[in-house]
């Protein structure tokens, strides 16, 4: 009967702190799309709380879907539109600046690339598949923006990759000053 008790007590205790390390892990992700949001806002002056608040949420969603990090995502929809969810420039279209094509071939009409939820899920797939061919981030940044062909002949630029990772940090040290900001 001891052991029993024992035994009862000690699944007690792995299920209460399992329980804490859940809540823990729920609040962290609320303050890092709280984050999200604000920093968003701080870079688009047009962008609604409620567009901040919808776009958040379809990175979140891309970032589950495709192991992506939600920093990496936020880092590239800062560099392609500037959260200009509607921007369309030289046959390249919204958040993630799909162009046209790219986005036929994946099953989106020029239409689908206007949709933010669309083109954020669509974009984040896109690179999640270039991050699988390549094995390095670097190199599938490179990819998204100027094609395999250029990233696989060695014939391409790291400039946007360069770019992307430095806003990357930029957005990772935001994101760390705001949950830290919001503790104190």
């Amino acid at each position: 009967m001891k052991k029993l008790i024992a035994v009862f007590v000690f699944t007690m205790m792995i299920t209460a702190l399992s329980m804490v390390s859940f809540a823990e892990g729920q609040y962290e992700n609320t303050k890092v799309n709280e984050a999200l949001k604000s920093f968003m806002l701080s870079k688009n002056s047009k962008l609604t709380a409620q567009e901040a608040d919808n776009v958040m949420r379809s990175i979140e969603n891309a970032s589950n879907a495709y192991g992506v990090e939600k920093d990496l995502i936020t880092a590239m929809i800062w560099k392609e539109s500037n959260f200009n969810l509607l921007l369309a420039y030289n046959r390249c279209i919204g958040p993630m600046q799909i162009h046209e094509n790219t986005g036929k071939r994946g099953g989106l009409s020029k239409e689908d690339l206007y949709n933010s939820d669309k083109n954020i899920h669509f974009g984040t797939r896109y690179l999640a598949n270039h991050i699988r061919s390549y094995g390095d981030v670097g190199k599938a940044l490179s990819a998204y923006n100027q094609g395999s062909t250029r990233v696989n002949s060695g014939s391409y630029s790291k400039k946007y990759e360069e770019s992307v990772l430095a806003r990357q940090a930029t957005v990772k040290a935001y994101i760390n000053s705001y949950i830290y900001n919001s503790q104190n």
